[in-house]
């Protein structure tokens, strides 16, 4: 697996599931895939240029967007 299989909405999934879980979404999506770190972080790079995240200081503490949620929910990239 490389960063191209760590799908827009497995991140937003994370993004949505991080908080509770008190971790931050790269190492749940570590957890997740296998992937080293820095592979899921692109990944989060990558979703926040598609428009799924916003984030003010860092994106780890992030949230998704309307269509990052709209995403989560329904499972489609």
């Amino acid at each position: 697996m490389a960063m191209k299989d760590i799908s827009d909405a497995l991140v937003c999934k994370a993004f949505a599931e991080a908080k509770a879980a008190g971790i931050w979404p790269d190492e749940l999506l570590a957890r997740w895939t296998g992937q080293p770190e820095k592979v899921c972080y692109r990944a989060m790079e990558r979703a926040e240029q598609h428009g799924m995240i916003e984030f003010g200081v860092s994106l780890r503490s992030g949230w998704l967007t309307e269509k990052g949620k709209s995403l989560e929910r329904h499972g489609e990239d």
